[in-house]
C-alpha cells in the first residue's frame, strides 16, 4: 500500500476512534440530564462521515484503482505526487476548520469566513479526488477474455 493511501486510512481510524469517543461523551451527557447543543451532534456526524469514512474511501481507492504507467510513469502509474497531498490537506483541515468554526457562525463574522473556506476546501478536495480517480478509471489494456 503506497503510503499516501496508508495516511488516508490511519487518518480515517483515528477518526473512527474520536466519533465514537464524542458519541459516548455526548450519551453519556444524555443520560446525565446534561444534553449537548444540537450542533455538536452535527459536527459529530461530519467527523464521522468525512473524517473516517470519506478518508478510509479515498485512501482505498488510491490504492486499488487501475494504474496507468504510460501517464504516470514516474510514481509507477499512480498520481502525479502533488494530488493526493492537497486532497488530504484540504479535505482534513476544511473537516478541522468546520468542527471548530460551525458553532460560533452565528455570532462572528470571522467563524462565517472560516466556515465558508472549509466548505470550499472540502469541495476542491473531491473535486481532485474525482479528476485523480476519472483518470485511473479506464479499460484493461490487455482485458481477459470476456471483458469489454
Amino acid at each position: 500500500m503506497p503510503l499516501e493511501s496508508r495516511v488516508f486510512v490511519k487518518t480515517a481510524l483515528v477518526a473512527l476512534i474520536a466519533a465514537f469517543a464524542w458519541g459516548a461523551w455526548m450519551a453519556l451527557g444524555e443520560s446525565a440530564g446534561r444534553p449537548v447543543d444540537p450542533i455538536w451532534a452535527i459536527e459529530h456526524a461530519h467527523l464521522a462521515f468525512v473524517g473516517w469514512l470519506v478518508n478510509m474511501v479515498m485512501g482505498f481507492a488510491l490504492w486499488l484503482l487501475p494504474l496507468d504507467r504510460a501517464r504516470f510513469p514516474h510514481t509507477h502509474g499512480r498520481y502525479q505526487r502533488w494530488m493526493p497531498w492537497t486532497i488530504y490537506g484540504l479535505l482534513n483541515a476544511g473537516l478541522i476548520a468546520r468542527i471548530f468554526s460551525e458553532p460560533a457562525s452565528a455570532g462572528s463574522g470571522v467563524a462565517r469566513a472560516i466556515l465558508g473556506a472549509s466548505a470550499v476546501a472540502q469541495l476542491g478536495a473531491v473535486l481532485l479526488f474525482v479528476v485523480l480517480a476519472w483518470m485511473r478509471t479506464r479499460a484493461p489494456s490487455h482485458p481477459a477474455p470476456g471483458v469489454r
